[in-house]
């Protein structure tokens, strides 16, 4: 290891320096022999705050920083900053916080999208400061927008361009699906137009509570199956007691985010071995498997 002065000596060393040179001969006018003086304060130095509306050429990570790189939305990109939001308090976010920010992110992000973030193959994602920058005062959290290659899986982020304010293209809507199960867990599902043979069509989101553990046993899955249940019979115009007829699927967020705060859960009816070729949606139970 190197070793080097410190500010403090380092300063002492220049004094006297400045006054070995100078001995036995007359100041300068003007001069009174002190340095430091005539000094202006250095000013207090605040934290970069990210700006919504700004792209970044950056995959979505837990922890950002204000130096990521920002790129014009008409570039290649993978995120877009919808909402920048602060954190009160001098410890790091506990998850009860992050839920808060998330739920913040959820509305806001809506907000600046026109539409909710969850009917298209968006995700948001929450990036908080770096342990250092928060000690140095950092107490943002920003909202990101992520184009993913299906609303099902986590980890398929697309790279972009253009700029998602205000207008969701089309093509990025989620509608229905051709869905392939394993056992009792749907393996894959492709995303397909509606009027094209299907088995599953996404009908809503929630977040679950922040008390809610990862489901591991079946009483647990079921407590999210009929939160499901409820969306879809709301979406299909049926009594809640005639939805329990049919099975829905719930994706989570994969257990590291959910652990972090980020309840969400997308819901999809599923038609098993049935295909059709409509939206369910407002048929109430005309022409649905298993009605």
């Amino acid at each position: 290891m190197r070793g080097r002065l410190t500010a403090g000596t380092m300063l002492a060393a220049l004094l006297m320096n400045v006054t070995l040179a100078g001995c036995g001969a007359a100041l300068p006018d003007g001069a009174d022999g002190q340095l430091a003086d005539d000094w202006a304060p250095v000013a207090e130095v605040k934290a970069v705050v990210p700006e919504a509306g700004t792209c970044l050429d950056t995959r979505p990570t837990p922890s950002g920083s204000s130096w990521d790189k920002a790129v014009p939305c008409i570039s290649s990109h993978y995120s877009e900053i919808a909402h920048v939001g602060t954190f009160t308090g001098d410890t790091e976010p506990s998850p009860a916080q992050l839920a808060a920010a998330y739920a913040e992110c959820d509305t806001r992000s809506a907000a600046y999208l026109g539409r909710p973030w969850w009917q298209a193959r968006l995700q948001v994602h929450i990036s908080i400061p770096m342990t250092r920058a928060w000690e140095g005062g950092a107490r943002w959290f920003r909202c990101d927008l992520v184009q993913v290659e299906s609303a099902n899986w986590d980890d398929t982020w697309v790279a972009r361009t253009g700029s998602l304010k205000g207008a969701v293209p089309a093509d990025l809507l989620v509608s229905c699906g051709s869905a392939v199960a394993k056992g009792e867990f749907i393996d894959s599902m492709t995303e397909v137009p509606c009027a094209t043979a299907h088995n599953s069509e996404y009908i809503g989101f929630f977040r679950a509570p922040l008390t809610t553990p990862y489901p591991k046993s079946d009483r647990q899955w079921t407590a999210l199956y009929r939160q499901c249940s409820e969306l879809a019979a709301g979406y299909v115009g049926v009594s809640k007691t005639q939805w329990y007829k049919l099975p829905t699927v719930a994706w989570l967020a994969y257990p590291e985010a959910w652990a972090a705060g980020d309840r969400r859960v997308r819901c999809t009816v599923y038609f098993g071995t049935k295909k059709i070729k409509k939206t369910v949606k407002g048929s109430k139970g005309n022409g649905v498997p298993y009605f």
